[in-house]
């Protein structure tokens, strides 16, 4: 990986809203990024990220949350298939939801998950290109006429943070400056496949960072402000920001990196000293909010899936005794989200929810986390998300973020309790969102 050192750059402001001025110019110390990627043909021919089994069930790769892409985890050739322009590799793939062919216009790889999508369950089949749908004297074994089959997913939610910014479904980091500007770190994956060997193709990835660039100035009117995930039902990934006079603010995101017209979805939230918004916590596929109040009481207030809220009820009390609340996403890959808490003494604990608005466990890292100015869970760096179903469960961990008192940026992947360093220069940020 190539490591890029701390550098000036010029940023354009882009939207155009009461927080920006479109047109302006900022200048802005920018942090350092590790990692500009390495070309698809350098990486060809690595050992495949996932695997077919001897029944004919695929992996399928992806998050089941709309703004995901899903692809086939494992692509492969299969001897004695026709292939055709339409399918050059000889098969061709059709997405189910709910065991329901999906329209024509959306049977390509990848899939987009769409908020239509929403509490439906995803799943594809292969099939061989000759007219009959054989097997085309492939040893692996399928359903009659289906070639290879996944899974289904999961019952599909909201987009929440992990998705990024720009409509791709990408980790990507949005910072905020003391100074109230908000930077996006976009970031690009690449997909292909290597040399096949015996049928089975190599499936490879690459990843670069886009050039950064400001989203927003004036936030330091603010007092918190963090990402619900998609909050008001339209597939893009939002902002909310509670001002000095406890009004909370929804910022729409635009799926492109900026927001359209803001407004007020809530009121006296000053009683509250930490708020979250952790995904969907009580699994109604729609995201919700998490706030503590000066008792220790944790609040969750379920999101409507239309920029409004349901009833609010208490689901723990002793939250204290934590110097930090963080939404981590799902760290465990049980498919539920999971809360991290820091206490006094720099100990990290995590909590994992059972996904219907209560917890199942919880275990500790730590000593050492005092010493990190932030610390989020923003999604899965390297992307590679694991399996959205296989073997009856989920792998989709994501990544921990942390800046430590030198600037560097830690990345800790789910439960590795050692960190790799993907960037410098991030103390300019008084938050990560």
């Amino acid at each position: 990986m190539n490591t890029s050192s701390l550098r000036q750059r010029t940023l354009a402001a882009v939207r155009d809203s009461s927080l920006t001025r479109a047109g302006a110019m900022v200048a802005l110390l920018v942090a350092g990024l590790a990692g500009a990627g390495v070309s698809p043909s350098s990486a060809a021919g690595t050992a495949p990220l996932h695997h077919i089994d001897m029944d004919g069930i695929v992996s399928m790769v992806g998050m089941p949350y709309v703004g995901s892409e899903l692809r086939m985890g494992a692509p492969a050739e299969f001897s004695g298939c026709d292939k055709t322009e339409a399918a050059p590799d000889g098969y061709t793939i059709e997405w189910l939801s709910n065991g329901t062919p999906l329209p024509p216009e959306r049977q390509v790889e990848p899939l987009k998950v769409l908020p239509e999508d929403r509490g439906n369950r995803l799943s594809f089949n292969v099939y061989a290109t000759t007219p009959e749908k054989q097997q085309c004297g492939d040893a692996l074994r399928g359903d009659e006429n289906t070639l290879l089959h996944s899974k289904e997913t999961a019952p599909i939610s909201a987009s929440n943070r992990a998705m990024g910014w720009t409509g791709r479904g990408n980790f990507e980091l949005l910072g905020r400056t003391d100074d109230g500007e908000l930077v996006l770190y976009p970031r690009t994956y690449t997909y292909g496949l290597g040399t096949c060997n015996a049928g089975l193709c190599p499936s490879y990835e690459t990843a670069q960072w886009d050039e950064p660039r400001l989203v927003g100035t004036g936030w330091n009117m603010f007092d918190v402000v963090f990402s619900p995930g998609d909050f008001d039902g339209d597939g893009n990934n939002d902002i909310l920001a509670r001002d000095a006079e406890g009004d909370l603010h929804l910022y729409p995101g635009d799926g492109h990196g900026g927001w359209m017209d803001s407004s007020v979805v809530g009121t006296g939230w000053n009683i509250f000293d930490t708020i979250v918004g952790p995904g969907d916590f009580d699994g109604d596929t729609i995201n919700d909010v998490l706030a503590r109040d000066a008792e220790g009481d944790l609040h969750l207030y379920p999101g409507d899936g239309d920029g409004g809220w349901k009833e609010p009820q208490v689901v723990g009390t002793g939250w204290q005794v934590f110097d930090k609340i963080m939404a981590s996403g799902d760290l465990s890959g049980d498919g539920n989200v999971d809360i991290l808490g820091r206490d006094h003494d720099g100990y990290m604990h995590h909590y994992r929810s059972d996904g219907q608005g209560d917890w199942q466990g919880a275990g500790t890292w730590g000593p050492g986390w005092e010493v990190m100015t932030d610390v989020i869970g923003v999604g899965s760096y390297t992307h590679n998300l694991g399996e959205a179903i296989h073997w009856g469960h989920t792998v989709t961990r994501n990544d921990t973020i942390a800046i430590n008192p030198e600037g560097d940026l830690l990345k800790y992947a789910g439960f590795v309790p050692t960190s790799e360093t993907i960037g410098t220069g991030w103390d300019i940020f008084r938050s990560l969102i």
